[in-house]
């Protein structure tokens, strides 16, 4: 505190022109400025704290991040993590893919106050700790705790408290300078022995409670009793920064905020699922091109139609309905919806929450949309049939916050119900408006809170979000009709050229196309693979973890059965898949896997690339070029907007190199390709060899001097092309964002209209300037409607089947090279956009010609269809050219045919984007524009780095000055720059001289 503290008033002193100031203050703080400076200087030398590139060693326990996040042990959640680390089993370590891929940290010594365990350094290689842990555990059953599935020690290894002696090289402090990371330093290059085996003092880290604070020393280093060391902090849950778990999370997850969960897919750490083993046996399932109801097979677990009879649609009639006098609703989730009356007569509000699934529920009333400090309803059908309050309040470190129940006096909750009916969760209860001691419900704006859990059991939530209900201003009016696709208010397709019946009956398709349901009972199907030689219809289950092939019966196409590849299971695969040279390729978060692949069958696995870090954006997306010997492989960003793009990148590695023994290191081995992508989902070649991509923007993006809260339209959905002479090169994220729409009235003539570069608010003082971003990085090749969640594209490569009588309904030769986009859709938008499949129109060079133009979408009011919902994910076609789309909400795959001739000249009906911007329709900026308009760079302005395989902290055009530089890594860093404050107080003294004169 100190350190920083000094640090940042000799910054004030630098930044601040006298001129604003008098005299008589600096001299006030001249002797404070030289008391401070000796004391960072004397702290920082006292004691030797551990470096880069340090050999080092530790023993102790070895816990996974996910249950230290979580403050409870996953399979116990009676016991805080830090304070029994010994009994953590080794099957929720080594079997569950939340605990495994969320990374893993070595824990020290416990505090004997606090009964806790301080956190010690984090092990980057989590695969060399899941081979170790799982020869180091017993299978043996055991009494006490599950057993182990995956371990392969005999009866006289624990089942429980992983302890090992560890030795590795320091690769980072905790600043996240090298690896993203921040809080905790990181060993690298490790080796993991028996924790019999131990350290020599030589080399050896102890991990401590030193006067109040956990500290990692090396082992030879005693801290004086006078003056608390300053040496890198061992930081709790609680402290942690923005890119982890917030200080106010452990019953809910995270508000989203600049540097939250990235909007296209949820982060492992902050939204966690505990999933059960899913049964590997093949299900089968019955294409219903005509049937609107959404199958019953037993295999289906994701979102089951709403279908209770509390359930709601749009009533047609007053448009501001008085929530005194009906129920009103309001819709927080896809899964989670709110209906509401205030009753006014006896100061009450009824309430009544559906979640689609079975699982605890809550609603919390707040202050300042934050858990710690709220009141909450909480109902689980495992505890009764009735909700209880709860007081949400800070505890411990470690627990950020935590439940305590109302005492019996308190219990007022009126008619107060919680059961399960049809598969979904029904909480029902009458509330005072105004209690004692308790948050009052005001007839205006509230602040609260809902949440979910993973299952009935009470413990960490699934979902959680703050929002707001103003009960002086209605919501939508219900009526008790469940919403369905059968009775959605949206109008069905038709088409003056055929006659369609599509499926979802609330389809839009432009004309002569239909679609309909390929096949369901999908658990959240994501990454497809169609093999145009074969006809193989393979994709990755992200909920059952693993991959399934897709057979139509020959004789009866309506047949489609489903099988799994039961070697595939148990490896945390969640979306990337390709099949390439005779090898199944799939992805998990930190690994990249592959089997021998054979009439459907597949062969023993195979690890091909490893140590790809886990947390924030947690898939992987897959891609061959047409030779089959390049892999590329995509990794998104750690958080909303990182500090550099270390991590946000695609790298390829040539597979026709491969010993397929050793794995390629994905850091170390890949090639880097393309550079500063925050999330680039979607990949494909188009019919010209060149690799494209599709990339979700940051969420939350404000700036004063462009408008405020401008996050609607902004920054824009990409579509990238990457040209191999462009490889190595940036792409700008996490220091540059591309505009979709800008109002005039917010930038004058400053507006410069769809693709410019801008700079992200926060690198805006560090020399990353609108100019910068503008000069140094690749323009996308188009921008799309912001918050879209683009994660599947494909190309349509035609060929001529029009005399090919076992093919019908392949796209026409005019939609030739055309690109594929599937929206997942937005979560942070309003009104909410996506939630369809749109193509791109391209020339015969291969250049867009039109924005995106819809091919599939809902098509009542608004993108989002109603329940129980569809949410494109990836986009293949067959070698018919006929398109699917695996779809995650319902568990669905799409079929969708175009009728009429493989030569047909189609000409769209509609162009226009249907849930675009609020503004204008943003202009795609080209190399000129108005006289008041500056031009925008087009992609042949490539920047230049003199490291393509090194992330570019510093921008090269506008140069972060020395001083300014060195007071930075003194406030971040001050563990590392006491030797700086020695060489450099006589200039700090100049500068404050020059100042003060």
């Amino acid at each position: 505190v100190v350190v920083k503290s000094s640090s940042s008033l000799l910054l004030y002193h630098l930044q601040t022109s006298s001129s604003l100031f008098k005299m008589n203050s600096y001299f006030i703080h001249l002797p404070g400025y030289f008391f401070l400076l000796l004391m960072a200087y004397s702290q920082n030398a006292v004691v030797k704290a551990i470096a880069v590139g340090d050999n080092v060693c530790m023993t102790g326990y070895i816990m996974d991040i996910f249950c230290i996040e979580l403050g409870v042990l996953l399979d116990n959640p009676q016991i805080t993590t830090l304070e029994e680390p010994e009994n953590h089993s080794f099957h929720c370590l080594f079997d569950e893919s939340v605990c495994y891929e969320s990374g893993f940290v070595m824990l020290g010594e416990k505090d004997s106050k606090s009964s806790l365990h301080c956190l010690g350094p984090r092990l980057e290689e989590s695969d060399v700790v899941i081979a170790a842990g799982r020869a180091a555990g017993s299978s043996e059953r055991s009494d006490t705790h599950i057993t182990c599935r995956t371990c392969t020690g005999d009866a006289s290894k624990p089942v429980s408290g992983y302890r090992a002696t560890v030795r590795g090289t320091v690769k980072d402090l905790g600043d996240g300078s090298s690896s993203g990371v921040s809080g905790q330093p990181v060993l690298t290059n490790i080796e993991l022995l028996d924790f019999e085996v131990g350290c020599g003092e030589e080399d050896g880290i102890v991990v401590g409670n030193i006067e109040g604070e956990c500290k990692i020393l090396q082992s030879g280093t005693s801290s004086p009793s006078s003056t608390a060391p300053s040496l890198v902090s061992s930081i709790a849950p609680s402290e942690r920064t923005s890119q982890q778990v917030p200080s106010d999370e452990f019953t809910l997850s995270s508000t989203p905020s600049s540097s939250s969960t990235p909007s296209d897919e949820p982060n492992v750490s902050n939204s966690p699922t505990y999933l059960p083993t899913l049964s590997s046996t093949p299900s089968v399932s019955k294409v219903l091109s005509e049937s609107l109801v959404p199958s019953s097979s037993p295999s289906e677990s994701i979102a089951p139609s709403v279908s209770t009879q509390s359930s709601a649609v749009l009533t047609s009639g007053a448009s501001s309905p008085d929530c005194t006098k009906q129920f009103c609703e309001k819709t927080l989730s896809d899964e989670y919806v709110l209906r509401y009356m205030v009753n006014n007569e006896d100061n009450t509000i009824t309430m009544e929450v559906i979640y689609d699934g079975v699982a605890w529920v809550a609603i919390a009333f707040s202050e300042d949309e934050k858990m710690p400090g709220s009141d909450a309803v909480i109902g689980s059908p495992e505890l009764g049939d009735i909700p209880q309050k709860y007081r949400l309040l800070g505890k411990t470190p470690v627990v950020d916050s935590a439940i305590e129940i109302m005492s019996n006096e308190e219990q007022t909750l009126i008619n107060a119900t919680i059961e399960v009916r049809d598969g979904q969760t029904v909480m029902k209860f009458t509330k005072f408006l105004k209690e004692p001691g308790q948050i009052e419900i005001m007839m205006g704006l509230n602040n609260m809170l809902w949440a979910y859990g993973s299952s009935s059991t009470l413990s960490y939530h699934q979902q959680r979000s703050p929002f707001t209900l103003d009960l002086l201003s209605s919501d939508v009016a219900v009526d008790s009709a469940s919403p369905s696709f059968e009775s959605s208010v949206a109008p069905s397709s038709t088409s003056s050229q055929i006659d369609c019946k599509p499926w979802p009956d609330a389809s839009w398709l432009q004309p002569n196309f239909c679609s309909n349901r390929f096949v369901d009972g999908l658990s959240r199907p994501r990454g497809l693979h169609i093999d145009h030689t074969t006809d193989e219809i393979l994709l990755v289950e992200r909920g059952a973890s693993r991959v399934v092939r897709l057979v139509p019966n020959e004789d009866d196409p309506n047949n489609v059965a489903v099988v799994a590849l039961s070697k595939t299971e148990g490896l945390g695969l969640n979306h990337g898949i390709e099949l390439s040279g005779g090898y199944l390729y799939a992805s998990s978060s930190t690994k990249v896997y592959r089997w021998q692949y054979i009439d459907g069958n597949v062969g023993q696995t195979e690890e091909v690339i490893v140590g790809m870090r886990s947390g924030g954006h947690f898939t992987r997306t897959l891609a061959f070029d047409a030779d089959g010997r390049w892999l590329y492989v995509s990794i998104g960003s750690l958080s909303n907007a990182d500090s550099d793009s270390s991590r946000s990148r695609i790298r390829r590695f040539d597979i026709s190199t491969w010993d397929g023994i050793a794995p390629f290191n994905y850091d170390g081995d890949g090639e880097l390709f393309a550079d500063g992508l925050r999330n680039e989902v979607g990949l494909a070649f188009d019919i010209h060899g060149d690799l494209w991509g599709v990339e979700n923007g940051a969420d939350n993006l404000q700036r004063e001097d462009l408008g405020g809260d401008i996050h609607n339209d902004n920054p824009s959905e990409e579509l990238n092309r990457f040209r191999e002479d462009q490889a190595g090169q940036s792409w700008g994220y996490p220091y540059c964002w591309s505009e979709y729409c800008l109002p005039k009235e917010n930038g004058g003539s400053g507006i410069k209209g769809a693709n410019t570069q801008w700079a992200w608010p926060s690198f805006l003082n560090s020399g990353y300037t609108d100019e910068w971003c503008r000069e140094n990085t690749n323009e996308s090749v188009m921008s799309m409607p912001a918050h879209s969640a683009p994660l599947g594209m494909t190309f349509y490569k035609w060929k001529d089947l029009s005399q090919d009588e076992t093919c019908e309904g392949g796209f026409p030769i005019s939609m030739n090279n055309y690109a594929f986009i599937a929206f997942h859709g937005s979560w942070n938008r309003s009104p909410p956009t996506g939630y369809k499949v749109v193509f791109v129109p391209m020339d015969s060079d291969g250049n867009p010609t039109h924005q995106p133009i819809d091919l599939f979408r809902h098509a009542g009011d608004g993108a989002k269809w109603p329940d129980p919902g569809i949410r494109p994910v990836d986009v293949q076609f067959d070698s018919c050219g006929r398109l699917y789309i695996t779809e995650d909400k319902t568990g669905s795959v799409i079929q969708v045919r175009y009728h009429g001739s493989y030569l047909d000249s189609f000409e769209p009906s509609e162009t226009d984007v249907a849930d675009g911007a609020l503004c204008m329709a943003p202009k795609q900026s080209t190399s000129s524009t108005e006289d008041d308009v500056t031009p925008s760079p087009t992609q042949s302005n490539a920047p230049s780095f003199k490291d393509p395989n090194v992330s570019s902290t510093e921008p090269s055009s506008t140069p972060t000055p020395a001083l300014s530089e060195l007071l930075r890594n003194l406030i971040d860093n001050p563990t590392s720059n006491s030797s700086q404050l020695l060489v450099w107080w006589p200039v700090h003294l100049m500068f404050l001289l020059f100042q003060i004169l």
